[in-house]
């Protein structure tokens, strides 16, 4: 029995409306979500053991001439020290400790005229005398507990683990080296942030980017110095004291789970190198307190910098170890309320994101 016309398009329809339904449920959600391009084995985000670098046999031996140098003023140890961070920085620590270590060693070996040159900017004297106070106290400290030359009475506890953390945290941070593998004068230029405006520094550290920032906004412009180790808070307040600045507040924001701007308005957020750890590290909860916090805190249509370290290919070195995929924080952010109006790569292994809070 043959059916009616009427039949034909009324079945026709419901199958049609059915693969509708499906491909609407299914298919075009798919297409429409952002994706993120997987090209090799590596994972999208690592953390590791967070912040620390691995100790390798040369390594070691460089902080053993390190300590020489330091114990009995030998120059033929800084000479030896600097021939092997010169040979393992390139394979080993991009932009990690061993630049900053060379350094010291490098000072060591130059004319008092020399060094006073070294010395000229403020914030690298200041750098040098943490490390350098108490014949070289500080320097001594964290080469012994990085490299294990020493036992520590405290060192599996808390407070020696906590101690290690902020000695490594403070020569990372403000490595007088920084510049030179970071580009940090591009990523600065990048920012858009002018005089008088107001700029939060979230995961400060001890200052490096707050006091440049400080520059940048001028007398009349206000800078918050956001941290959750109140010893590098107490760091940036001891040098903005002695330097007479005038524009940067410290605020401790612990325990992270918001950036502590509570009432307060800035027309930037940065964070740099900070954000791996809360997107890796944090329960889901707590990340989204954390970020809203920053968009709570900004000003309509307020910027926000987000620098961190991306992924890079096997015999690739890169600059540090902890990492996260670009892709997906572009993609989390998006869902946050955030646009993104520009990025850039001024070193392979690092990109900056700028957003638009939307």
């Amino acid at each position: 029995m043959k059916l009616s016309r009427s039949i034909r398009w009324i079945i026709l329809s419901l199958i049609t409306g059915f693969i509708l339904l499906i491909t609407y449920q299914f298919a075009l959600p798919r297409l429409f979500i952002p994706r993120v391009a997987v090209t090799s084995q590596m994972s999208l985000i690592h953390v590791g053991s967070n912040d620390s670098f691995a100790i390798t046999p040369d390594g070691i031996q460089a902080g053993r001439y390190m300590l020489e140098m330091l114990a009995n003023n030998n120059r033929s140890a800084a000479q030896k020290a600097v021939a092997i961070y010169d040979q393992i920085i390139p394979r080993e620590n991009y932009g990690g400790e061993y630049s900053a270590l060379r350094w010291f060693a490098q000072l060591f070996l130059m004319s008092n005229q020399e060094k006073q040159k070294a010395l000229q900017d403020p914030f690298v004297a200041s750098f040098y005398d943490f490390f350098a106070d108490n014949n070289f106290a500080n320097l001594k400290e964290y080469v012994k507990r990085k490299y294990l030359l020493q036992q520590d009475e405290d060192q599996l506890t808390e407070a020696g683990r906590n101690r290690a953390i902020f000695l490594e945290d403070f020569i990372l941070f403000n490595n007088p080296t920084r510049e030179a593998w970071e580009q940090t004068s591009k990523v600065l230029a990048a920012i858009p942030v002018s005089p008088g405006q107001t700029i939060a520094d979230i995961g400060s550290g001890p200052g490096y980017y707050s006091t440049r920032f400080s520059q940048k906004v001028g007398v009349k412009g206000q800078v918050y110095s956001i941290d959750t180790v109140q010893q590098h808070l107490d760091y940036i307040n001891r040098y903005i004291q002695r330097q007479d600045i005038t524009n940067i507040t410290t605020i401790n924001s612990y325990p992270g789970t918001t950036i502590g701007l509570e009432g307060k308005q800035v027309d930037v957020a940065f964070m740099c190198s900070l954000y791996h750890n809360i997107y890796g590290m944090s329960t889901a909860p707590d990340r989204d307190s954390f970020v809203q916090s920053i968009k709570a805190a900004l000003k309509p249509g307020g910027t926000l910098v987000l620098v961190d370290n991306g992924l890079v290919e096997p015999g690739q070195l890169p600059y540090h170890g902890p990492y996260v995929a670009k892709e997906l924080i572009v993609h989390q952010f998006r869902f946050y309320g955030f646009k993104l109006k520009q990025e850039y790569a001024f070193i392979p292994q690092r990109y900056v994101l700028i957003f638009e809070k939307v």
